[in-house]
């Protein structure tokens, strides 16, 4: 993220005569891998592919850059990947919105929730997290749209429930 206000600095370098472009309040602590990772939350993938891995208990979410997060429903113990583009998440439905529980980088606890639209064309995905001292809540949501040559989206939809 580019310095800017509040916490001082210019994007691209800082104020002329030299320095660097500062830290916003609440991230002095912030790892470049952090940074990394919130700037591909604010910078999201221009397509998702959304599949149900093993009934009931997994969905793989696959983004454009070859990226798998497996959404685990089953309350299993999530395993930390040594490998970037593996990530295993917590989750559960919530009716027929797949909601995940993780934890944002630099700490502090964050959710994405997984639904299609009304009409089934479009998949939402929803960002919610809290930010800066105040814990002042954010939420960003994304659209995706289906490819020009897919069908009608596929449900994203909970388990049935057996009797």
């Amino acid at each position: 993220m580019g310095g800017g206000y509040p916490g001082g600095g210019y994007p691209g370098g800082g104020y002329p005569g030299g320095g660097g472009g500062g830290r916003r309040m609440g991230q002095q602590n912030e790892s470049d891998e952090d940074r990394q990772k919130t700037q591909e939350l604010l910078n999201p993938p221009n397509n998702l592919t959304v599949a149900e891995a093993k009934k009931d208990v997994e969905v793989d979410v696959f983004d454009d850059l070859q990226n798998k997060r497996a959404l685990f429903t089953d309350g299993r113990k999530i395993q930390k990947s040594k490998d970037a583009t593996y990530q295993e998440v917590a989750a559960h439905w919530d009716g027929n919105r797949l909601t995940t529980d993780e934890k944002k980088p630099g700490g502090g606890k964050m959710s994405r929730t997984y639904e299609l639209s009304y009409d089934g064309t479009q998949l939402y995905e929803t960002l919610h997290l809290t930010t800066g001292r105040g814990n002042t809540l954010v939420t960003i949501r994304y659209v995706y749209d289906p490819p020009a040559t897919a069908p009608a989206a596929a449900a994203v939809a909970p388990p049935t429930s057996k009797q």
